[in-house]
């Protein structure tokens, strides 16, 4: 959809409300007029200006049919979209005025609602008109024929401009005038406008970043009005706040990045990494997070992805955070999993407390081996963003086994378990040839014992670094260092 076209659309909508203005357009506020006035002298003075102009840090203009802003004392112009021209419009609540694009057609009839006529609103009216199509001529010079001309969009929005320099009379084009006279009534709100203000244009979008070229990079996509009619070019529903699980398009904007001061992060606390846990027993996962502002969730069943993402006033992501559970074969597996499948999932709604939030897992978990995984999003739902590229994961993720018992089981871990019961064993081991020695080296006539204690600590530290049954081995060659001791001591 064309901006214009957006515009007029509202125009029709309003039109078909009430065949006349309402009594709070008829009645204009004090400063209204002057605003009408205003807006008319600086289209007038913009109409002189070039981009060679001496101009003031921080001046908004027009340049031409283009949005002007002054950096350091000269005019940077950004073209407006198709169908739109940049001009002078009057605020509505308040004393002032406004520079932006808009259609020549919207121009004008807000000027004419403030009641303010001079020169430059009137040829303004009719440079507008000339520049729109053959429904716009028809409204404008067929003075009995707005009625049909108001059937088509196009025509609608000439009859707008017809209105607003008091050539229309018909039907139609009394309408269309206070269709965007209720435009006009937004008030100057951006938030409000269906027009793309040129101060939140990017004009990088229009670079396909191909200037440097690099092996294996693609050529961006490109745009001049911020992606904001891209959802016409796929064949697609749009998302409009749902959770469509055949795929649509998203028109929303991503919103606040997060500076790199402030990106998420988290740590499992429970269960972490390596753990073994008792299978189908109560279990409350926790996770650590730093610089995401949790417990703020919007409906994902209405408003999924449906608005920009927003950081607090620390500059930390406003969002929450989702915890998943998902069953594989075990701890060594390289098998890729199915998102579509997992055995525990929940939305973390709640805030962090002392840094930490929890989810409980009614019931725990069947026997089997695990991958456990943390989702940071903002309020909307939609991954966090940050402002760089490289960086560390935003996110956590965990492998852990459930046993029946809550002990390691090889068979379930895999060789993982294997080599840290192995490490414990060869712990032990060492602990026992050293107590062996020591109780050889208190007894003076020892020295043949301490050796043999030593010799067999150091053998059962050896085998425990590779065998699973070290531990006991380790304990067994304490036992006989001990032994000789005592034999030595006897001696």
């Amino acid at each position: 959809m064309q901006l214009s076209a957006a515009l007029i659309t509202l125009a029709l909508a309003v039109a078909s409300a009430s065949a006349r203005p309402s009594r709070g357009f008829e009645r204009r506020a004090a400063f209204t007029l002057q605003n009408g006035k205003d807006a008319i002298a600086l289209n007038a003075k913009f109409s002189k200006l070039t981009a060679s102009s001496s101009c003031t840090a921080g001046e908004d203009a027009c340049v031409g049919d283009k949005f002007a802003q002054c950096v350091g004392s000269k005019f940077v112009t950004s073209a407006c979209s198709a169908g739109t021209v940049c001009a002078a419009l009057p605020l509505v609540n308040s004393a002032g005025t406004s520079v932006t694009c808009t259609t020549a057609a919207d121009r004008d009839a807000r000027i004419a609602a403030t009641g303010a006529s001079g020169a430059g609103s009137n040829n303004a009216a009719q440079g507008g008109a000339a520049g729109n199509n053959k429904g716009a001529a028809a409204a404008k010079s067929g003075k009995g024929k707005g009625k049909g001309a108001a059937k088509s969009t196009s025509a609608a929005s000439t009859a707008a401009a017809a209105a607003a320099t008091g050539k229309g009379k018909g039907k139609g084009a009394d309408n269309a005038g206070k269709g965007t006279a209720a435009v006009a009534a937004q008030g100057g709100d951006a938030q409000k406008s269906l027009t793309l203000d040129p101060k939140v244009i990017a004009t990088g979008f229009a670079d396909d970043g191909q200037d440097v070229p690099t092996a294996g990079q693609v050529a961006s996509l490109t745009s001049k009005n911020n992606f904001i009619n891209f959802c016409l070019t796929v064949n697609k529903p749009i998302t409009n706040g749902q959770q469509v699980k055949t795929g649509s398009c998203n028109p929303a904007p991503m919103g606040v990045i997060a500076a790199t001061t402030n990106m998420p992060s988290g740590k499992f606390t429970n269960p972490k990494n390596l753990d073994t846990i008792k299978a189908n027993t109560n279990l409350t996962i926790s996770l650590a997070l730093k610089h995401l502002d949790a417990g703020h969730f919007t409906n994902a069943q209405e408003t999924y992805y449906a608005a920009p993402q927003q950081v607090n006033a620390q500059g930390d992501i406003i969002g929450h955070t989702h915890v998943v559970v998902e069953k594989i074969d075990s701890l060594t597996t390289t098998k890729v999993t199915d998102p579509n499948v997992f055995q525990f999932f929940k939305g973390v709604n709640g805030a962090a407390v002392n840094g930490v939030v929890s989810a409980d897992v009614p019931g725990g978990l069947p026997v089997g081996c695990y991958r456990l995984a943390s989702i940071n999003a903002a309020a909307n739902h939609q991954p966090t963003l940050v402002a760089v590229a490289q960086h560390g994961s935003l996110d956590d993720m965990v492998y852990f086994c459930a046993t029946a018992d809550g002990k390691p089981d090889a068979a379930a871990a895999g060789v993982a378990n294997v080599g840290k019961a192995a490490g414990k064993g060869a712990a032990a081991a060492a602990a026992g040839g050293a107590a062996g020695a020591a109780a050889a080296k208190a007894n003076k006539g020892s020295a043949n014992a301490s050796k043999g204690a030593a010799a067999a600590g150091n053998k059962a530290q050896a085998k425990g670094t590779a065998n699973k049954g070290a531990a006991n081995k380790g304990a067994a060659a304490a036992n006989k260092g001990a032994a000789a001791a005592t034999k030595g001591k006897k001696n």
